[in-house]
Formats: structure tokens, sequence, C-alpha cells
């Protein structure tokens, strides 16, 4: 789902109400939301002026979207019935409904921008009264119904104050917040009751968020685009390579080249690449590497050249245990060039020989940093390298039936009516791959394609033998593919 943010947080106000972690708990928000893939809108330590320009931004791009973030951390406070989103230039303690007015946005602004998008799906999160000015208990926000497709968070209840700590760095709220919303097929919903039950405890029980939706359907931040949930070492040209356009030095100008899907240029490319030495690559740029020359290798014949001897070519990048060339080629067979996780539609392309490196003590590390990416990903149908191999144990319910063949032959079939993995019933998505007549090594093939994983790892475990598997009619309806 296409998704516009506008992200504000605001620190430097004047003597007596400067906050902490606002700037913080708004870069952490943006950084999220860029690696979630949304378009972002992103200003700290606003002057009443750049509220201006960015709302009207705001309302000019919202069109564009499916969806809109709207995200402030910040002082916010209730008068006569209006709620304010405080600038850093707003007098917050002397001020009145006028001057309120030109230094702060009114959130009745935004809910007004979002009224004539309602056919989207929008949400407002508001990390706000951060300090209690004595106000005479009116420093919190006035209840308020959101729009038709809005959802609206608050980090307090109406007439609360908020706790600008909590977590290191962040807001009580806002940490929360970042605890939970990379978490794959979390519905929104769902994410601010945990954010809810989270603060709640954190502050035992003085601060309670509030939330108020009339969204109509599901909305999830995660839907599987998030690359990690980890700090990864190189730059976010290189780990979403799809933007990578670096034609200002001699290795940038190679790697456009590997890209251009034309091998009579790939092949050049790769062979001058392939001869720089080591030491004058640094790590980015080594990582680039793997990933084109896996990209590459389907093609390109210099590539597929180095791929089918990979355990050869592959020792000369490794310095001091680190090895980042191997790092991008693994990074590359589950995560595509806009950095999304492939899930099951993982590279094949000289999997076997690449998977196999994970034995040899010199590549240990690169198996540590695919290993901490993938369980980060917390995708429970996947083969994660280990330390210690472990078995993927499938079982396997099938029968013996009986039919005649084209010619009128008696044929026996082990018709397969469930097939599960750890609980996950695999049957329909097994089912899927032209296995009419395969025998039980076949399956195996089938099983460690679907899960990227080594074929001894995978273990069948069915109570009679599978010589002519097939797959039973309630499975899939094509009748050539099943009985």
């Amino acid at each position: 789902m296409k998704t516009l943010t506008l992200v504000i947080g605001n620190n430097e106000y004047y003597e007596g109400a400067k906050l902490t972690n606002a700037v913080s708990d708004a870069t952490g928000m943006a950084q999220i939301f860029e690696r979630l893939g949304y378009d972002i809108i992103f200003k700290t330590n606003c002057v009443a002026n750049d509220y201006t320009e960015l709302l009207a931004e705001f309302e000019k791009r919202i069109n564009e979207y499916d969806a809109s973030i709207f995200y402030f951390a910040g002082h916010g406070f209730e008068v006569d019935g209006e709620n304010y989103l405080a600038a850093t230039d707003c007098q917050i303690t002397s001020g009145n409904k006028y001057h309120y007015g030109q230094t702060c946005i009114r959130l009745s602004e935004i809910l007004s921008i979002l009224k004539k998008n309602s056919q989207k799906v929008n949400i407002v999160i508001i990390d706000a009264c951060r300090k209690s000015f004595d106000r005479s208990g009116a420093i919190g926000f006035s209840p308020i119904q959101a729009p038709k497709g809005t959802l609206l968070a608050f980090s307090t209840s109406p007439n609360e104050g908020a706790s600008d700590h909590g977590f290191e760095g962040h807001s009580v709220f806002t940490g929360a917040i970042l605890r939970f919303i990379g978490r794959e097929r979390l519905s929104v919903e769902e994410l601010f009751k945990k954010v809810r039950k989270t603060v709640f405890s954190l502050t035992e029980g003085k601060q309670t968020t509030w939330e108020h939706t009339s969204l109509i359907g599901d909305y999830y931040f995660n839907t599987g685009q998030l690359v990690y949930s980890i700090s990864i070492p190189y730059d976010e040209n290189v780990v979403k390579d799809a933007n990578y356009n670096n034609n200002t030095d001699e290795f940038g100008k190679l790697i456009l080249k590997i890209k251009s899907y034309n091998w009579d240029i790939q092949n050049p490319a790769i062979n001058k690449i392939l001869i720089i030495p080591t030491k004058n690559l640094d790590k980015n740029q080594q990582f680039i590497l793997g990933r084109n020359l896996l990209q590459a290798s389907g093609a390109a014949f210099s590539a597929e050249a180095f791929m089918n001897e990979i355990q050869n070519n592959i020792g000369k990048y490794t310095i001091n245990n680190e090895n980042h060339v191997l790092n991008g080629i693994l990074f590359e067979i589950y995560f595509n060039s806009h950095a999304d996780f492939r899930k099951d539609k993982t590279k094949k392309h000289h999997f076997d020989k690449i998977i196999a490196l994970r034995k040899i003590p010199e590549f240990k590390n690169s198996f540590i940093f695919i290993r901490q990416i993938l369980e980060s990903t917390q995708f429970p149908l996947i083969y994660i390298p280990k330390e210690e191999d472990e078995y993927i144990d499938i079982e396997i319910v099938a029968v013996n039936e009986k039919t005649l063949n084209y010619i009128g032959q008696e044929v026996i079939y082990q018709v397969i009516s469930n097939i599960t993995f750890n609980g996950f019933d695999l049957t329909k998505e097994v089912a899927k791959f032209h296995t009419l007549g395969i025998k039980e090594n076949g399956m195996i093939e089938v099983i460690s394609g679907y899960f990227s994983a080594p074929k001894e790892l995978v273990k069948l475990h069915c109570a009679i033998k599978l010589e002519k598997i097939a797959f039973a009619k309630t499975i899939i309806e094509d009748d050539e593919w099943n009985f």
C-alpha cells in the first residue's frame, strides 16, 4: 500500500519547556517508515512558518497515495476545545488562543485534510503533552472523533500528561511503537493495544494511551516488506541496490554495466571488476559486488563461472574473518533490489554451492550475518543456517490408491491429503508444484526448494513408501495433477 508520512519532532522550545527525546522519537519513526518503504516528509524543531509549508505539501501530495500517516512529537495542549501542536516559537505557558492559532498546528486542520481523503487509510499518531505547566488540569487533549477512514492514536488519555522518557532515547509511547511496528502482519489496532499495555505497565498506571478509530478494513504497517529489525552494516544504496546510481568512479560505472542485463556489456565489466585488489574496495563496494555477481549469474558467463567455482573464488575477499562479497551474495538470495524479503521466492541460482560454504570456518561470520537477518524476519517457513545443522521434519499423510493409466494398466499412487511442518499446513503450497508421479527424492527436492534448504536436511515422515505421488482432489482442482 503506497503510503505518505508527515513526521514532526520538536525539542527546542523556550527555556522551561525544552524536551529531550521528541526529535529522537520523530527520527526513529522516520527511519522505520523509510525501512517500510513509505514516502516521508520529515522536519524537526519546526517554527510556525515551517508548519505552513509542511501542511501545504502534505495536502498537495496525499492524493497520490493509498494511505497517510501523520506523526507528531512535541508539546500539545487544549484551549477552548481546540487541540494544538506547538511549534518551537510558541509561548506555551503565556499565550492565548490567537497566539496559538499562529504558532501551532490545529489538530482540526490535519483532520480536515484527512476528511477530504476518507477513501484512504489515514493514521494520526500524537506523542505530545510531555510536561505539565500547571494549567489547572487543561494540559491534555480534549476528546475528538476520528473522521471516516481514520485512526487517531494519542500517547495519553484526555487531560493527562505524557512522559518524555521511558526507553533509552525515546518516550515511553514512541519507544513502545518502535518495539512493535516491525512485526509482520500485526494490524494497526493490535499494535496500539500492545503499545497501551506496555505504556501502562512501564508508567505503573500513570499514563494510558488513547485511540479512536473509524477504519473500515485492516491496516498493517509491515506486510513483509520490512528488510530487517537489526542494524545492517552497509549503506542504504547498496542494501536497496535498485537505488544504486554511482557513475562517478570506475567501480560504480562497472557495477552499472553489470546491471545492464546485456551480457555483451556485463561480461567485460565482471572481468575488470574481479581483478580489482580486495584492499582497494570498501565494504559497501564488496557487498554490492556480491549481490550483482549472483544477479548476473543467470546470464553472464563470467558471473556464472565465478559462482560455479565459488569456493575457490570467494576466499580472496576474506579480510579479518569478514567476507563482504559473500555477505552480499547471501543477502541477494533472500532480499530483492528494494530490500524486500523474498520469503519462499528466494533466488535458487547456485544455491547448493553457496549454502555448502556454511561448513567452512573461514566463512562463519557471513552465515552469522545472514542468520541474524533471517531470524529477525520471524518467517517460520525458511531454512536458517546455524552452527549446528537442524533437520526439517515434514509429516506427510498419504494412502495407496489404484487407478488405470492411459493404456489401461493398473497403477498405484500414494495420494497425499496433508503435509505439515511444525504445525504449519503446507499441503496447498506444495501441491502447486508439478509433483505428479514423483518419488520420495523428488518430494525432498520440492520441499528443499520451498524452504531454501539443503536437500540433505529435509526428512520426510510418512506411513507408506512414496514411490508415485499424487494429491487428493480436495487439495487442487486440476485433474491433470491430482486424484
